[in-house]
């Protein structure tokens, strides 16, 4: 009557399709007593997309790398504990170069600006 299914099952189908064309795992059905859901999952391995820049990281990057990994987030007063011999430009040249790379992404400014993975 209202015309929104083009055929029954048509959805669920291309669902399955189009993730295993992407190489995605298939879809999760999930029946609830009220509803249901699906969960589509992405495949991305932000480990890897680290991997491939490694051998052009420094020592202190690869730490703030790993700091993210653990704690989601780093900001630059984090960053500071971890190499506290290490000048405060430095460190913010280390951070501006990975987000540059493509590898962490630079959330909010100033005092509130923190770092994260930028696959993640």
């Amino acid at each position: 009557q209202f015309k929104y299914i083009e055929e029954l099952g048509l959805g669920v189908d291309r669902m399955f399709e189009d993730m295993t064309k992407a190489g995605h795992p298939p879809p999760k059905f999930e029946d609830k007593k009220h509803s249901f859901s699906v969960t589509l999952y992405n495949k991305r391995d932000a480990a890897g997309a680290v991997r491939e820049w490694e051998n052009d990281m420094n020592e202190r990057q690869i730490k703030a790398i790993e700091y993210v990994r653990r704690n989601r987030a780093i900001t630059n007063r984090e960053y500071r504990d971890l190499c506290p011999h290490v000048g405060a430009e430095t460190l913010r040249l280390d951070l501006a170069d990975l987000v540059n790379k493509g590898i962490l992404l630079k959330i909010g400014e100033k005092r509130g600006t923190r770092y994260i993975l930028k696959n993640d």
